[in-house]
């Protein structure tokens, strides 16, 4: 631009289009590409990716006239894991499905999740479900005629896990934390002067945590937990969720229950369940708060865990990780429940109401039967505690 066209156009004054046209002759070579390479990397892609879509087989085979109704039921079951963006029932000639359905979600995480979660899930008796990604066909048709052995993995010796029990007086371990937070030994109870086992510095960030037999020592970090064990102490398996506060064990030590403040309204991840020898993330709930910990109770023989939410009992078999016939035990105003020690029983209280008493009730799992109910007048508070006789 001239300093004539520049004093026109500071000036506001009218601008003829043609003072910006192209000189005679002007042959314009550069492309899109080289002018607006930024832009043009931001731009849409169309999805061609298969990633995201799943495939559940063993489903019931219904009709035309029920199909509507079965759909509803799966679309509960799996919009747990994410957003739905389309399903597919085959049908034959006769319009009955095929026992087989398709689902396509928003994401790969989200179809990662329902395979994980989905595969063995039990609808009823005759109906477990087997789920898996649709691009697992592509992968098994390319699969060589000839087999080929795989390659035999390098096995880590772990230790002895339970070390600490050889010990020929019969002496437990137990552990300090101590230099202003920034050490934490490990001693074995002897009769005159501990004597010290294994001693680090900055092994923790806040404190650490035993497991029920004594197996795992759980260190917490800002990331999430570390647990050690064996004669040496070496790590044997890390469990990431940042800003962990609590954590509780299964009484069987499979399992590791780890809980956090909600980062935001709706955290799905709050409380996490997972395996321990495989470090695999097993279930996750969103938990507001942790007054009154642990959240999940196990039951003696590990079949089944329990969680209370409000007027809800919520009851899950640990062969699948979901809910019990696929439904809360209903009970207006349920203050707290314990397992019992020895058989799979529930036994729960609710507190006095204006002129309803109080009552204390004992249930059966997995076939929900009431066994007994006490009501109790002029109570403030129970404790339960169940002894086996």
């Amino acid at each position: 631009m001239d300093k004539k066209q520049e004093d026109i156009y500071q000036n506001g004054e009218d601008i003829d289009d043609s003072m910006f046209d192209d000189p005679e002759g002007y042959v314009d070579d550069i492309s899109d590409d080289e002018l607006m390479a930024d832009l043009l990397e931001k731009r849409p892609v169309e999805e061609t990716s298969l990633d995201n879509i799943i495939v559940v087989d063993n489903a019931p085979v219904v009709g035309s006239d029920r199909l509507a109704k079965l759909k509803n039921v799966l679309k509960k079951i799996f919009q747990r894991f994410g957003e739905i963006i389309t399903e597919f029932f085959p049908t034959n000639s006769s319009g009955e499905t095929k026992g087989y359905f398709f689902m396509e979600f928003a994401t790969h995480e989200q179809a990662v999740a329902a395979v994980n979660a989905g595969n063995g899930y039990r609808l009823d008796k005759s109906h477990i479900f087997s789920v898996y990604f649709f691009t697992d066909f592509e992968k098994y048709e390319k699969l060589p005629d000839e087999w080929t052995p795989p390659s035999k993995e390098k096995y880590e010796e772990k230790g002895n896990l339970w070390s600490w029990l050889l010990n020929s007086d019969c002496q437990d371990q137990y552990s300090v934390i101590h230099s202003t937070g920034s050490a934490v030994s490990v001693f074995t109870n002897t009769n005159t002067e501990p004597k010290l086992v294994m001693k680090r510095e900055n092994w923790t960030d806040t404190y650490v945590r035993w497991s029920p037999r004594g197996t795992y020592l759980a260190t917490f970090h800002k990331q999430g937990i570390a647990l050690w064990g064996a004669e040496d102490f070496k790590r044997l398996g890390r469990f990431s969720h940042v800003g962990v506060s609590l954590i509780d064990f299964s009484p069987d030590e499979r399992y590791l229950v780890t809980f956090r403040k909600a980062l935001e309204e709706g955290d799905n991840e709050s409380l996490i369940i997972w395996d321990i020898k495989t470090s695999a993330k097993k279930r996750s709930f969103a938990a507001a708060d942790a007054t009154d910990w642990p959240i999940i109770k196990w039951s003696h023989d590990g079949k089944y865990f329990a969680r209370l939410s409000t007027d809800r009992l919520s009851v899950y078999e640990i062969s699948s990780f979901f809910m019990l016939d696929k439904k809360s035990i209903v009970v207006q105003a349920i203050k707290d429940f314990s397992w019992s020690p020895t058989d799979n029983t529930i036994a729960y209280w609710v507190p006095e109401v204006e002129q309803i008493p109080a009552k204390v009730t004992l249930i059966e799992i997995p076939s929900r039967k009431e066994i007994r109910t006490k009501n109790l007048f002029l109570v403030k508070d129970v404790r339960m505690n169940i002894y086996h006789v």
